[in-house]
């Protein structure tokens, strides 16, 4: 019974956009077939015992017309007011025919604007139902008259052909048309989502703001209510890049990582190499508990390798057709070049902030890092210590074992400082021997902690002959708030460190200014 009345309730529906000229053309339909039953009752002989209701119908039809055109809004009513009227019009036609003479009257012919107006604004279900019912109340209006004769036959035989190919013809028309718009439609939209990738590739926009844009244009192009791009870490795993939903609460974390199950959709996808749709998604499921109800993934490649998945999810149940999987694909294609050309970016990007040595940050970047912590901690009170740390007769080390054996010290140091750093610090070498270390939200005692562990480390019992030690000097934006003046205050540091005889952390203090100007 749900399954009936959901598809009456389909078949009934008018395109959203077209609601309110659906409710005034049938307005205008209303007073056009009024005013000519109107023109019909003053041509009736006037000893016509019906031609003042006839025309009493007519004056009635015009006010209802002109009244729910003016005064109605179609935007908010429902679209079953317009069958209503629409039905309200076939049966007043139907009883001005047999009113008016039956099969004599010309009123039959008002039919064909009900025929036009249905087969234009309603689903060709719904329009067929109106073909029906003008030939079922022609057939009445004709036999109750009492002249269902050849010449009624003969009204039959015309108007029922008329009707239906009439109203097929405007149908197959305007399906045509429909069809018509939705390729500039999609046309219009794929050619707008590639500006706007290619726009956010050219401008240079951050990674993490490149996905979630393709995120966002992967939704709207399949007017999905949820899009992700994935990237494949693993061929067991994949991370979130960029995501987006109708409903905050119904969106995948950036970040998040995502295993890809042996029975999952991702590894059919990766499997297949080609778009996988689930038209019901299972409701225990990762998605169905998020209540979406179809999904569809595409995998995609770069340099031909599968780099990722882009997914689109839907709230209905086969809300995505093969025509989506289709647009999916060509957009899964497209980014392919724009991913290469980002991840090309971040490539060189990372090469040109990276000392090739040991892996950890170069001058440059250093410079850049601390100038943006020493600016937040000014910003939000806090402090940010720097240290500086170099190798303890680093030469001897290059003249009894070679530079190898120096490249490979450096090496290990970076290690060992890696080691006992933080996430949110920032390591860098930024001299042939010389490294610095950024702590943020980091006093100068803090940080001598964290340097002695990595010195220690650095200690531990080896093979290397020499021996060789690290020295450090720290200080902290309490003494200044300018980036270079902290780094050379920290160098001071470092210098008094091996002035009283290196293997040691000192912290700044101006003491060491006057005992370095006194040397």
């Amino acid at each position: 019974m749900k399954r009936a009345i959901a598809a009456v309730r389909s078949a009934g529906e008018i395109r959203r956009e077209e609601r309110v000229a659906a409710g005034h053309a049938g307005a205008v339909v209303w007073v056009i077939a009024s005013l000519s039953v109107i023109g019909m009752a003053l041509c009736l002989p006037s000893g016509q015992v019906h031609r003042g209701a006839v025309a009493a119908m007519g004056i009635g039809g015009c006010l209802w017309g002109t009244c729910s055109g003016l005064f109605l809004d179609y935007r908010r009513l429902p679209v079953w007011l317009i069958h209503l009227s629409t039905a309200a019009g076939v049966g007043a036609i139907g009883v001005a025919i047999g009113l008016s003479g039956g099969a004599a009257s010309p009123a039959w012919a008002c039919l064909f604007y009900v025929v036009a107006f249905a087969a234009y604004f309603f689903q060709p279900p719904a329009a067929a139902a109106y073909f029906a019912a003008c030939i079922v109340v022609d057939v009445i209006a004709l036999a109750g008259s009492g002249s269902a004769g050849s010449i009624g036959a003969a009204t039959l035989v015309i108007a029922a052909p008329a009707f239906v190919v009439l109203g097929g013809a405007i149908i197959v028309g305007k399906r045509f048309l429909w069809r018509v718009r939705r390729q500039a439609e999609r046309l219009a939209a794929e050619q707008g989502a590639q500006r706007r990738v290619a726009t956010a590739v050219v401008t240079g926009e951050p990674a993490d703001g490149f996905y979630r844009i393709v995120a966002v244009e992967a939704a709207q192009l399949l007017a999905a209510g949820a899009a992700a791009i994935l990237r494949l870490d693993t061929p067991d795993e994949a991370t979130i890049m960029g995501s987006w939903a109708q409903y905050a609460d119904r969106e995948y974390r950036v970040g998040n990582t995502v295993p890809v199950a042996p029975d999952s959709e991702l590894a059919h996808a990766l499997a297949a190499g080609v778009p996988i749709r689930v038209d019901q998604v299972e409701a225990d499921s990762r998605l169905g508990r998020l209540g979406y109800g179809s999904s569809l993934i595409a995998p995609i490649r770069v340099e031909g390798r599968t780099w990722g998945f882009l997914a689109v999810a839907s709230m209905r149940s086969r809300g995505l057709t093969g025509e989506h999987e289709a647009r999916l694909t060509e957009f899964a294609g497209l980014i392919s070049t724009a991913i290469s050309n980002i991840e090309d970016r971040a490539t060189l990007a990372a090469q040109a902030s990276t000392d090739a040595l040991t892996g950890v940050a170069n001058h440059r970047a250093f410079y850049e890092r601390l100038t943006a912590d020493v600016s937040r901690a000014r910003r939000y009170g806090t402090v940010v210590s720097v240290a500086m740390i170099d190798v303890d007769h680093f030469k001897l080390v290059n003249d009894v074992g070679g530079h190898e054996a120096g490249d490979e010290m450096l090496i290990r140091v970076a290690g060992c400082l890696s080691a006992a750093a933080r996430a949110e610090d920032t390591l860098a070498r930024v001299g042939g021997d010389e490294f610095a270390w950024i702590l943020p939200e980091t006093g100068a005692e803090e940080a001598r902690r964290a340097v002695e562990r990595a010195r220690d480390a650095f200690a531990a019992p080896t093979s290397e002959v020499p021996r060789v030690t690290i020295s450090a000097g720290i200080c902290d934006s309490r003494w200044t708030s300018d980036p270079t003046e902290l780094v050379r205050l920290a160098d001071r540091a470092l210098y008094s460190s091996k002035d009283n005889g290196r293997d040691q952390i000192r912290l700044y203090s101006p003491s060491d200014r006057d005992e370095l100007a006194a040397r």
